[in-house]
């Protein structure tokens, strides 16, 4: 059997990637935002810690705990009072891991996105 035919063997048997969606409103950080009074901007690691507690909240298998932020990158500003929506695409990478393509948006576009990696036990 050739490399190529067990590739495309390997992605029939792939599962295909399950997405999902969810909306916050940013609204007790007007706080953090105290630095700049002129111009009040949400913490990337605020954008960042919602990027995780949306995955948390819709892990694909039970067991799997937060292992790396793989790759991060903030494209635009998320203010204060703004609702953020965080989409999710996962992919298992792995025997007992997966991987999650985060996105933050707002009524602007795209804000951040975020490749999140979670284990199972038997990588712990």
């Amino acid at each position: 059997m050739n490399a190529r035919r067990q590739d495309a063997e390997r992605r029939e048997r792939a599962p295909a990637p399950m997405t999902t969606e969810v909306t916050h409103t940013t609204s007790l950080e007007t706080l953090l935002a105290a630095p700049c009074p002129d111009f009040p901007v949400l913490p990337g690691v605020c954008v960042l810690e919602y990027l995780r507690a949306s995955a948390e909240a819709a892990l694909p298998a039970p067991g799997l705990r937060w292992r790396a932020v793989d790759r991060v990158r903030f494209l635009g500003a998320v203010f204060p009072g703004e609702e953020l929506t965080v989409g999710l695409t996962w992919q298992r990478s792995g025997e007992d891991e997966w991987t999650s393509l985060a996105t933050a948006s707002t009524v602007r576009g795209t804000a951040a996105t975020a490749r999140l990696r979670y284990v199972g036990e038997a990588d712990r």
